[in-house]
């Protein structure tokens, strides 16, 4: 469900966590803090940012093609 934390420091090169949040801040990455302070980051949404996936924002929005014009 979330990337571990020696995925969280092979991501983002920093051993302490106040670096790694600062490195997710500056990349504009989707991230919780959890109570020990640590950044916390959906594996999902790693992965699509990682695949270069565009649509990783909070406002994802899902497009339909509309077909009843090719239809006819």
């Amino acid at each position: 469900m979330f990337l571990t934390n020696d995925e969280i420091q092979r991501l983002t090169g920093y051993k302490r966590p106040a670096d790694q949040l600062r490195w997710l801040l500056h990349r504009r990455w989707l991230h919780e803090v959890n109570a020990a302070n640590r950044p916390i980051v959906l594996r999902s949404y790693a992965d699509r940012k990682l695949s270069g996936n565009k649509k990783t924002g909070r406002n994802q929005m899902q497009i339909t093609p509309n077909f009843t014009m090719v239809n006819g």
